[in-house]
């Protein structure tokens, strides 16, 4: 009898484990604290973060797609279309994954998006465009259109990322796709995966 009630001890237990393991891993979707690895320690957002208050201009950050676990990839000098890379890099020490998210003067939310690695800018092309370019960086936010973006706050951890010049949100695709692509200003970012983000601060 005392074996059996080991046993069940046991049992319940490791499902107590799991549940709170499940709970976890949702966390990020709860708008609850989000932890992320870093190369050494890690990075946590509290629950009243705003973006007005995490953007400083020069600080670094990682643009991870929800729907599929991807990292925006700014690839290398010359070359002018991003990717999606695999989410088990770690953006802290990988500059190619690492985005300078800078406020565009005299607006309300408007960002302009470069790449550390390229150093080019997101560029959200013409209405009815679907491919996603990043544009030479000599060129200027401030009054470039096709570089801003609105940073449209979903819940305390996630956003999407609006084109100024196009008026289509940055699609993060499904787990198998590496290449992102601009979909409809017409779909609702709240209910689409697709086109949630998460902007997360690496220094």
């Amino acid at each position: 009898m005392a074996v059996i009630r080991t046993y069940l001890f046991v049992f319940w237990a490791a499902v107590l484990v799991i549940s709170e393991a499940r709970k976890l891993r949702h966390k990020k979707l709860d708008g609850e604290d989000l932890e992320v690895n870093k190369a050494a320690g890690k990075v946590e957002i509290a629950p009243d973060a705003s973006l007005q208050q995490l953007i400083q201009g020069k600080t670094k950050y990682a643009i991870r797609s929800l729907s599929s676990g991807r990292f925006l990839d700014g690839r290398n000098p010359g070359m002018y279309d991003p990717i999606l890379s695999d989410g088990s890099r770690t953006p802290s020490s990988d500059t190619y994954l690492q985005w300078i998210i800078s406020p565009i003067s005299n607006t309300d939310n408007l960002f302009s998006i470069r790449s550390v690695s390229s150093n080019r800018l997101l560029d959200g092309r013409n209405p009815g465009m679907s491919e996603v370019i990043i544009s030479d960086g000599n060129r200027n936010p401030e009054t470039d259109v096709y570089l801003q973006w609105k940073m449209v706050k979903l819940t305390e951890l996630t956003y999407a990322l609006l084109s100024q010049s196009s008026g289509q949100y940055l699609d993060g695709r499904n787990p198998d796709l590496i290449t992102p692509i601009l979909s409809s200003g017409s779909r609702d970012p709240h209910t689409d995966m697709y086109l949630q983000f998460l902007i997360v601060p690496l220094e």
